[in-house]
């Protein structure tokens, strides 16, 4: 770092380009990459391409093979799988901090006020589909970095910003597929940051587990006015969903301490979430499907709920005679780093220079951190992005702007502390 360089730089640099950086995030968000089914993912890579090129990254796109997506999403196999990745080398050796963040959006469904892919600024707000989560967490890491550099911070080691696919639908050709293939590993990644929407004023330290799975209930089909001929699924599944709602009043008595945002989510949970069944009004069905998502607090593990959810379908069995069958579509265990770690120590110090009581939070959804810390070996992996979580998934998405510019700072400041030695100077902290 050169001497004349302190956090006032940094933010100065940032505000000064607060209007290029709403712009792109507009152009960004004008990319319609909906997931799924996954369309829009070349458009969407070229653009962060791009954007990195200028920047001086040495980039690279990874393309999913075939057999691999059809492992995961066997119906999609028609979109490309396109991940993003770019590296910034210094000349001196050090740690490596790797931003990474996914660039695919739910779909954005029918009843917005505004166009979802044509972005409008009002009100201090970016509007579209994408803009919390999770597009405006790769701007703000991108601009980030061009911060430091207008600054004049000369870092050690590297910077990586990886922008990947899938998240919403697991991530497995997305993040993992990369951590996977060696690109994101604990002998290349020495800090990382999953730039999620969890609001600039918070560190998000890890997420709840997911297990997500289908149950059929196999009777015997009748006409229904002979139904003593047949078996109707869907009376055994009644049964089944007696006994999960039971089995629901005992994981509300499972909590934990950790801090998992909103409160009322810090319980185990499991919900019946799709049910499908029947032909005809006069047929007895032979089958119906229920659809059920299981929340794990992080003190579970997804073996430890495959057994209960094993044992309900016995006893579900045993009582009507019927065979349920077991379809599981997603797992993603409980992940948690250390409130005491680098990483997340250095983005509560730099978040204290914006709120008075930066916040440690735990997502109650799950998301891809979990391959960083879980599968790649990663410790130091927080959650942070200018992203309002409440925005995620809903009409009018959004994010406010000062919140985009507070988080581009943060990041610039943490990163700067994070690969220089020492860090910045602590009496020139604001």
């Amino acid at each position: 770092m050169t001497g004349t360089v302190d956090r006032r730089e940094i933010y100065d640099a940032v505000d000064e380009r607060v209007d290029e950086m709403v712009e792109f995030l507009c152009d960004f968000l004008a990319i319609e990459t909906e997931n799924p089914p996954g369309r829009g993912y070349r458009a969407g890579a070229a653009f962060l391409v791009e954007a990195m090129d200028e920047r001086g990254y040495d980039v690279e796109t990874v393309t999913v093979p075939e057999a691999v997506v059809a492992d995961h999403y066997p119906e999609r196999t028609d979109h490309d799988r396109v991940n993003v990745l770019g590296r910034k080398t210094a000349e001196r050796p050090g740690p490596d901090v790797h931003f990474t963040g996914h660039f695919d959006v739910v779909p954005a469904g029918e009843d917005w006020g505004y166009d979802p892919y044509d972005p409008i600024v009002e009100d201090g707000r970016v509007y579209g589909r994408g803009a919390s989560d999770m597009k405006s967490g790769i701007v703000a890491s991108l601009f980030a970095v061009d911060a430091l550099e207008a600054a004049g911070v000369v870092p050690r080691g590297s910077i990586t910003q990886s922008m990947t696919v899938d998240e919403e639908t697991g991530g497995f050709t997305g993040l993992a597929y990369l951590v996977d293939e060696g690109y994101v590993h604990e002998t290349n990644t020495d800090y990382c940051v999953y730039t999620e929407c969890f609001d600039a004023s918070r560190v998000c330290l890890g997420h709840r587990g997911v297990l997500k799975f289908h149950v059929t209930a196999h009777g015997e089909k009748a006409h229904g006015c002979m139904s003593h001929d047949g078996t109707n699924a869907i009376t055994a599944m009644q049964a089944l969903l007696a006994r999960v709602d039971e089995y629901e009043s005992e994981l509300h008595d499972r909590t934990t301490e950790l801090p998992v945002t909103p409160p009322q989510s810090r319980c185990a949970d499991v919900s019946a979430t799709m049910i499908d069944a029947g032909y005809s009004e006069n047929v007895v069905p032979d089958r119906c499907r229920a659809t059920f998502y299981r929340v794990l607090v992080p003190d579970e593990t997804v073996e430890e709920a495959r057994a209960e959810i094993e044992g309900l379908l016995a006893d579900a069995g045993a009582a009507t005679g019927v065979t349920f069958g077991y379809d599981e579509i997603m797992v993603a265990e409980p992940t948690s780093a250390s409130r005491d770690c680098t990483v997340a120590r250095t983005y509560a110090r730099e978040i204290g220079a914006f709120y008075d009581d930066p916040e440690f939070v735990v997502s109650p959804g799950s998301d891809d951190q979990r391959f960083v810390i879980n599968d790649a070996g990663i410790e130091e992996c927080i959650v942070y992005g200018p992203g309002l979580l409440e925005q995620a998934h809903v009409d009018d998405e959004y994010v406010p702007i000062d919140a985009l510019v507070t988080a581009t700072k943060v990041m610039a400041a943490s990163t700067a502390d994070l690969l220089i030695e020492g860090g910045l100077p602590a009496s020139r902290a604001d």
